[in-house]
């Protein structure tokens, strides 16, 4: 039942086709009933906020407080998505390839900016066995040094069977791979240099049809993040790394639905790296509501070499359970081996808004509402707005209460900026209040 899901699931979403592609830009239908969504990171795998994300001629966002964006209005069919910042005076530049279908989704791409002279260039040929060029094959660039895998880019072939990445990291080494359905994959690595270009051949064999092992140590994890709705420039981007302070290492999720006060709800997918096989394709992602009921299949992620999900479903709401787990799928279409056994389920607990109160001074004690379903708190403290290289003045111990005293003696007349971490089911859920600030007595 498990394998007949998931495969008529993505038939459905029109992901088991033959390997044609659709062009760079194209539709397969005028209907405008197709989005995308997913996130803009740098090279370290750091949120980009207020980026600004665009499809030449099909629409046009800015990414969120988790650097996340969605775009909406698309026919069917291949999108180069692209995004940018300027920064310091500097301009940061990314790109990506999305396939998007018919009244679904796309979820999970992710842009990785970076500036101009550091890019690099990889052009290739994919073949078949025979020597015939493929049209429509992905090709994913998967750099094994700094970003890991949260910096990967994707490519399709042309009628001719090329590719060609234009916006890697010069100076890095990169995993290229190719899969088709009906093939098993190549791969090469590939080290490039700032300005160079390499050409590589990589050929697909004729695929079997082995029982792929169930991916490992699945974990999710729960965000709710203030909404961009009223937020100044400034303030869109003070969030770029407080995931990093809760959660060293762990990139942002992508946005889902406003809560009821406006804020963001989103789930995050992890996993141990699968290991290398060239008949694994991509990964069934299956999730419920509650704890009890059938799982559903939501997508099929086509990157043998992910080891995150982000979750943008719109059904997701606050003070929600949601399980999920995680299948790996082979290049063979239609057997009792295209699906692995499911990975370890996983649960979330999304939490409410956190709303953070007028501290009061003389001590100065820092003060919260409760209700967010948060049962730990943390309070970060600095001396100038907080951002990506910005310091923390100061970091409360958790405390399970609603108010903190601070552990520092302020400067009369300076001005404090501080926000408010809850979290609760053991790191698993996290809520963020927004960013305040005071000027002290």
């Amino acid at each position: 039942m498990r394998n007949m899901r998931i495969l008529q699931w993505l038939m459905y979403a029109g992901v088991l086709t033959a390997l044609v592609g659709c062009g760079g830009g194209g539709g397969g239908s005028d209907s405008r009933t197709a989005s995308v969504s997913g996130v803009v990171l740098d090279f370290n795998g750091n949120q980009v906020r207020d980026a600004r994300v665009w499809i030449n001629s099909r629409g046009e966002t800015r990414s969120n407080a988790g650097g996340s964006f969605v775009i909406d209005g698309l026919p069917e069919g291949d999108f180069k998505v692209r995004a940018e910042i300027v920064q310091d005076g500097s301009t940061f530049q990314g790109e990506n390839t999305v396939r998007v279908f018919e009244d679904l989704r796309s979820k999970s791409l992710q842009i990785t900016v970076m500036r101009s002279n550091q890019r690099a260039r990889v052009r290739g040929t994919v073949f078949d066995n025979s020597g015939y060029s493929l049209q429509g094959v992905r090709v994913y660039a998967i750099p094994t040094t700094d970003g890991g895998v949260y910096g990967s880019n994707m490519e399709l072939t042309d009628a001719d069977g090329n590719f060609h990445f234009d916006a890697l990291r010069g100076g890095s080494e990169y995993k290229i791979i190719a899969t088709g359905l009906g093939y098993n994959s190549d791969a090469d690595l590939v080290q490039v240099s700032a300005g160079g270009e390499e050409n590589l051949i990589l050929t697909l064999k004729n695929p079997t049809d082995p029982l792929l092992p169930a991916p490992t140590q699945l974990e999710a994890v729960a965000w709710t993040t203030p909404s961009e709705i009223t937020r100044s420039p400034q303030s869109r981007a003070t969030f770029d790394y407080i995931k990093q302070l809760v959660r060293p290492g762990t990139p942002a999720g992508t946005i889902t639905r406003n809560t009821v006060d406006g804020n963001w709800v989103e789930a995050d997918l992890f996993w141990d790296a699968y290991p290398d096989n060239n008949a694994h394709i991509g990964f069934g992602i299956y999730r419920r509501l509650g704890t009890s009921g059938s799982f559903t299949a939501i997508d099929f992620l086509r990157d043998t070499e992910a080891e995150a999900f982000f979750d943008l479903d719109e059904d997701l709401q606050e003070f929600e359970t949601w399980q999920y787990y995680i299948t790996a799928i082979n290049t063979s279409d239609f057997t009792a081996n295209s699906e692995s056994d499911p990975s370890n389920v996983a649960e979330i607990k999304t939490l409410g808004d956190l709303y953070a109160l007028t501290p009061q001074q003389g001590p100065l004690r820092f003060r919260w509402e409760s209700g967010s379903g948060a049962t730990s708190y943390t309070v970060y403290v600095y001396e100038s707005y907080p951002g990506i290289g910005v310091t923390p003045y100061w970091t409360s111990d958790p405390v399970s209460g609603t108010q903190v005293s601070a552990g520092f003696t302020p400067q009369s007349g300076r001005r404090y900026y501080y926000f408010i971490v809850g979290s609760a089911n053991d790191g698993a859920s996290h809520t963020v209040s927004q960013v305040q600030n005071f000027v002290a007595n």
